[in-house]
């Protein structure tokens, strides 16, 4: 929920304007949902776990396509040849220039998700396009936070926000 600023004004939440809407991995997921599919990027954290022996899962339905990878940039790269091979015009609607400008498809959106599984938390974030209006859902869960964040909105930088809002409430210094 936004908060009321001194002057009675809706304020927005933290981090909606921290870039997250401009990441490219976000700009797909959003692509694909407006296409009808159902998105999703998940990863396990864990404390004792080495950070490269991550495992990164990006997920499509409708049509299926999984990869799953030790980076979310990764995860996009196999993901793009298999989204077109199952018909999904990512070349005329979504280019895959655009998911890797800049030496690779990870913006702010998806280094803090990164980050998070990196601090041993679980992270799962989804697209939804089967809901009438797209909308998005980000679930954090595992130690230092008591209970299993969840935070919906209508757009990625939006859900974000209000996750690392919760996330600073319940302790966590999240790096943006």
């Amino acid at each position: 929920m936004d908060s009321v600023n001194d002057a009675g004004q809706q304020a927005p939440e933290s981090g909606v304007d921290a870039g997250f809407d401009e990441d490219a991995v976000l700009l797909l997921m959003q692509w694909l949902a407006e296409q009808g599919a159902v998105v999703t990027i998940s990863a396990g954290g864990s404390a004792v776990r080495p950070v490269r022996e991550e495992r990164w899962t990006f997920h499509v339905s409708g049509p299926v396509v999984v990869a799953e990878e030790g980076t979310i940039g990764q995860c996009v790269r196999n993901a793009l040849p298999r989204l077109r091979e199952a018909g999904m015009p990512v070349d005329e609607g979504m280019p895959e220039s655009a998911c890797m400008r800049g030496g690779g498809p990870e913006g702010t959106g998806m280094l803090v998700l990164d980050w998070l599984a990196e601090q041993g938390l679980s992270v799962f974030l989804k697209a939804d396009g089967a809901r009438t209006t797209p909308g998005w859902t980000l679930i954090v869960g595992g130690e230092p936070l008591t209970e299993r964040q969840r935070a919906d909105g209508p757009s990625a930088g939006r859900c974000l926000g209000r996750m690392l809002s919760r996330l600073r409430a319940e302790g966590v210094a999240v790096p943006v």
